[in-house]
């Protein structure tokens, strides 16, 4: 019969320090501790950020310069509207903005740009700036009002005189002209 008694003493404290372990695991929530331990616990921890009342649900949070704060910016997912200068566009508003613009044009300096039927694309035309020979390499080139008209001016007194006996002794302007065709050496009298 006494082997059973200690069996029991035995398998009686087995249970009461298996009881008595919860306890011991309750102690580290009732140990005091220091106000540095607190202090310093606290200054690490991060407070809960707070949208303030307004829906920031889609922005982005961002660093301030204070430690500890915080602040957001909104996405947008277009280039275009009121209010966006600030904020940060998704990669498909950028996609969709640069689709709608023009690359940087290049050409000639000077010549002068022209639309061509192709979108996207500029022809251009030089400018003629000459008033003596005519060079046929720029048959498609543009004159400029003064250079065609000092061209005009220059073919004229060229290729135009005044008859003998033309000119009104009155208001000494020439009153019949002659074109002289240099090239053949002719010389044709226009009628009055």
């Amino acid at each position: 019969m006494g082997r059973y008694k200690t069996g029991g003493v035995w398998f009686a404290t087995i249970i009461a320090i298996v009881i008595a372990m919860p306890a011991y695991a309750d102690t580290a929530a009732k140990t005091v501790t220091s106000q540095k331990y607190v202090d310093d616990q606290i200054a690490t921890k991060q407070p809960i950020l707070n949208a303030g009342g307004t829906d920031l649900r889609n922005n982005v949070v961002m660093y301030t310069n204070q430690a500890g704060e915080v602040t957001s910016k909104p996405i947008s997912t277009t280039l275009s509207g009121t209010g966006i200068d600030n904020n940060l566009p998704t990669v498909g508003a950028v996609n969709t903005g640069l689709a709608t613009k023009q690359d940087e044009l290049s050409g000639t300096s000077g010549n002068v740009v022209t639309y061509t039927s192709n979108a996207g694309t500029l022809g251009e035309h030089a400018v003629y700036k000459t008033t003596t020979t005519y060079d046929t390499t720029n048959a498609g080139a543009l004159v400029e009002a003064n250079h065609a008209n000092s061209a005009i001016a220059k073919g004229l007194n060229e290729h135009l005189t005044c008859a003998p006996n033309g000119v009104d002794p009155v208001s000494n302007n020439c009153w019949l002209w002659q074109i002289n065709d240099q090239a053949a050496g002719t010389v044709y009298t226009e009628h009055q």
